[in-house]
């Protein structure tokens, strides 16, 4: 046996997601050699697990043929999320040497993010005139279908009428009608529905599998578990590079001036309202001239405080994403936020005056620092939750708005209050 037979045998035992991830530790030449030396279900899977960075560039490496061959191995839907990255000619190439072109052609109509876009058609259906026995038998007749737990009734116009649990129509009797036999309280969405909205439908009732239906009720496809978690994953990624200001995707699709583009007016915005913060200062340097050791503990404030409203704007932020925290309950989000603000708040504020009294020598120089990091914190546990909110209400991403504008709102108003008060303060502190 030579060396890449031998290669490829160990290569075939490992599970996709690890050799995936593996291949993220490679040099672009050396995936791409192990990627090439994969059987083609092998590699289909290894399609379906890397990033889409990685994808695209083993995808283009692949030529039309090959590229067919091995996504005849995937299921539409996942067929559709490959092709789905490569520019017009180069799909219609690959979708006219592909077994399952028509599904993939109907999947690719919807937007990528929506309910019609993550969905698939490897799920069973049977008409409600149907028996048992016929469900079953066009069950085992399906040669590709997802891991759903439900067989779909529909009428003769497509419409969804309801849904049979195997465990149901494994116990019926086979003459049983499908359409007696059908729960008719299936949950449902529309095709246009946003996939974050998707996967707060799956958490709210516990599903595995959700049918996505059209223009009067017509079933189109169904969501399945695996890819609601590749959406909450996504998006959770998305609203953290949100919070710093940048697309979570930026790094994969665009070239660093492209990147440097997008950021800039983050960064210079952020910039702007900082210099506020150093006018501030600028006001108060007979203050600080008079007590420089105020100058240590700005940082600090400025530090804490920041991170807390960081942690408030993520908080309410996945809790509106995931539907645990509604717009037109923002009172009871805004009041338990701040409940839990306020406790950080004044045990950050009683550690750091106990410091800066024995630092300084002075009783009142400690409740200086104690008062200014107590506000600075509860400020920014207030701008934290309601920046998020009021971004929701006006229609806007609320993480794209939170994060750099936050922590420079907080730096301006929190310096601002602690300054003011050492300077009514100052014959005391002298």
């Amino acid at each position: 046996m030579g060396q890449e037979d031998r290669l490829r045998a160990v290569l075939g035992t490992i599970h996709p997601a690890d050799l995936a991830d593996a291949m993220r530790n490679l040099g672009d030449e050396e995936d791409l050699a192990v990627y090439r030396l994969l059987r083609p279900e092998e590699a289909a899977e290894v399609l379906d697990e890397v990033d889409a960075s990685t994808r695209r560039r083993l995808v283009d490496a692949t030529p039309p043929p090959v590229l067919a061959e091995i996504l005849g191995h995937l299921a539409a839907d996942e067929a559709a999320d490959v092709l789905g990255a490569l520019p017009k000619e180069d799909r219609e190439a690959v979708l006219a040497l592909l077994p399952e072109a028509k599904d993939v052609r109907d999947l690719l109509t919807y937007p990528p993010d929506s309910a019609g876009g993550i969905m698939t058609h490897g799920y069973v259906d049977a008409l409600v005139d149907d028996t048992a026995a016929e469900a079953i038998a066009r069950f085992k007749a399906r040669p590709r279908v997802e891991p759903i737990f439900d067989v779909y009734v529909v009428t003769a116009s497509g419409a969804l009428h309801g849904a049979v649990d195997l465990h149901t129509l494994l116990r019926a009797d086979g003459g049983a009608r499908m359409g007696d036999l059908a729960d008719r309280g299936e949950v449902r969405v529309p095709s246009d529905m946003d996939q974050e909205r998707v996967a707060a439908v799956f958490a709210r009732y516990d599903l595995t599998a959700l049918p996505v239906v059209g223009p009067g009720d017509r079933l189109l496809g169904v969501v399945t578990a695996d890819d609601v978690i590749d959406v909450v994953v996504q998006e959770a990624n998305e609203d953290v590079a949100h919070l710093s200001g940048t697309d979570a995707g930026e790094l994969e699709k665009k070239t660093p001036v492209q990147i440097a583009r997008m950021r800039m007016p983050w960064i210079l915005a952020t910039m702007l309202i900082e210099l506020v913060a150093g006018f501030v200062i600028r006001l108060f340097d007979h203050t600080l001239a008079q007590v420089l050791l105020l100058a240590s503990f700005m940082p600090i404030i400025s530090a804490i405080s920041g991170n807390t409203g960081l942690q408030s704007a993520a908080i309410i932020i996945r809790g509106l994403s995931s539907g645990h925290v509604q717009i037109g309950h923002w009172r009871h989000a805004l009041a338990r936020q701040m409940q839990t603000t306020a406790i950080l708040a004044a045990t950050c504020g009683l550690s750091l005056g106990i410091i800066g009294a024995v630092w300084y020598g002075k009783a009142m120089f400690g409740i200086l620092v104690a008062i200014g990091m107590f506000a600075s914190v509860n400020i920014a546990g207030a701008v934290g939750t309601s920046i998020p909110l009021v971004s929701k209400r006006l229609g806007f991403d609320p993480a794209l708005t939170a994060g750099p504008f936050e922590t420079a709102f907080q730096d301006v108003v929190g310096i601002s209050i602690f300054l003011g008060m050492a300077t009514l303060l100052l014959p005391y502190l002298k």
